[in-house]
């Protein structure tokens, strides 16, 4: 089963300043487009930092259908590498040192990824420790965290969306700082093309944070 973080957002065709969807749907400006072209970006990278190559499935931020901004994996909950065994280690036998914590809290970095890296790059950089962010109710963030929120329970744990997680913010921080080229630079190329699939995503990020 695979996993999405779902922006919330109504997507837009790139090259129109303000698009209004059918139906009288939202509308959406270029300023949110490079924002949630940031916010994906943003999740793709945590994804492959943590989780390495062959996770990711898909990452769109527009399509001419209309469809929302979303990042999907192939497995709706993923490993972490640290918690998978030496490669060449046979499974059977040499069981990984995993706990349902462990994972949970990893899923939680990869999902605050998205409202850091937007908060990043609304150069909002220095925040107070324990303050909870403004990005962290826009619309994209509210549906990463309740897609948290639904993960942690399938398992038994509880990571409810109402409440701000700061460790899992600062982590997201730690990381998207030190690798901030390749949010960049896979932000602008989503911004271009709208969709990219995991492959073109790994190669991508394997070729800028080589550098």
């Amino acid at each position: 089963m695979r996993q999405e973080h779902d922006s919330g957002l109504q997507a837009a065709p790139l090259g129109r300043s303000v698009i209004a969807a059918k139906g009288g749907e939202r509308l959406v400006t270029d300023a949110e487009l490079i924002r949630l072209a940031h916010h994906h970006a943003a999740h793709a990278v945590i994804c492959f930092v943590l989780y390495g190559e062959e996770v990711i499935k898909n990452v769109e931020v527009w399509s001419r259908k209309g469809r929302r901004g979303r990042t999907t994996t192939y497995s709706r909950l993923p490993i972490p590498m640290v918690c998978r065994p030496p490669a060449g280690a046979p499974r059977r036998g040499n069981p990984a040192p995993v706990s349902a914590d462990a994972i949970v809290d990893a899923h939680g970095v990869l999902s605050y990824a998205g409202m850091v890296g937007e908060h990043l790059h609304l150069a909002l950089v220095e925040r107070a420790a324990g303050e909870e962010p403004e990005t962290s109710r826009l619309p994209a963030a509210v549906a990463d965290r309740e897609t948290l929120a639904r993960i942690a329970q399938t398992i038994g744990l509880s990571r409810p969306a109402d409440h701000f997680f700061e460790e899992y913010w600062q982590e997201a921080r730690r990381l998207l700082r030190a690798h901030w080229e390749g949010v960049r630079e896979l932000a602008q190329v989503l911004e271009e093309r709208g969709t990219l699939h995991g492959d073109r995503v790994d190669a991508l990020l394997l070729g800028v944070l080589a550098r």
